[in-house]
């Protein structure tokens, strides 16, 4: 494992070709845990992993995005789009140096922003490979969704509410990988015809009736929780 104690040359010569890059946060846990729980978690994280993959280590990133957090003393958040902005500087600089694997490790659940921003590097940069540390093992069959696009639910309410648009020919076909996959490579390699799903068991009347029982709850919802949060916004903190 290589790491920012060693020099260019060390690095250069170690041959490691995968970068790690940790990323946590300086947030509030409550009244026990210290404002860098996810910062230590990230840095351990890191480390630990970049020692199995023989990788260079970089310094674990000590800020994100931790904007619900903010009306608690000490702690700090950078807006989604700087993140995604810092993420992919340091991913190029290494890039023009000629790495081309990294792995992005994130203690932080409100990192949103990070599968967005590996998906877009992904397709900007076809020469990089940029994954997150965690997700779908290939072809684990148990936890590969088996239906979130062109399948059951898309083709039972375009069949629903727009028949006169279905075509024939739907092939049911779910890929051996996580949905993540799609954040490191084209759908179409993943699925041929466009499909992750079985459109064969369409069946657009219960499609009819999930539509009605989802804009019920949604209606409900959005009363509820604009009520609700203007409660929130009264409150003195």
């Amino acid at each position: 494992m290589m790491t920012v104690e060693n020099t260019w040359k060390e690095v250069e010569e170690s041959g490691v070709d995968i970068v790690v890059i940790p990323i946590g946060a300086i947030e509030q846990h409550g009244h026990h845990l210290p404002l860098g729980t996810d910062f230590f978690a990230a840095d351990r994280g890191g480390r630990m992993i970049a020692e199995k993959l023989n990788a260079y280590l970089l310094p674990a990133l000590p800020f994100s995005n931790s904007q619900e957090h903010l009306d608690f003393k000490g702690s700090v958040s950078i807006r989604p789009p700087t993140l995604a902005i810092v993420v992919e500087e340091i991913i190029l600089s290494l890039a023009h140096q000629g790495f081309r694997k990294f792995v992005i490790c994130s203690s932080h659940g409100g990192n949103w922003v990070l599968k967005p921003t590996i998906r877009d590097i992904n397709f900007r940069h076809p020469d990089l490979m940029v994954i997150m540390s965690h997700g779908t093992m290939p072809r684990d069959t148990s936890a590969i969704p088996p239906d979130i696009h062109s399948g059951k639910g898309e083709t039972s309410s375009m069949m629903a509410y727009k028949p006169e648009l279905v075509k024939e020919g739907a092939e049911d076909f779910t890929p051996d990988y996580g949905r993540e996959y799609i954040d490191y490579v084209s759908l179409k390699k993943l699925s041929p015809t466009g499909v992750w799903g079985k459109p064969s068991e369409a069946d657009p009347e219960q499609s009819k009736q999930n539509v009605a029982q989802w804009v019920d709850r949604s209606v409900e919802y959005i009363e509820a929780t604009f009520a609700e949060v203007a409660k929130l916004k009264k409150q003195q903190t």
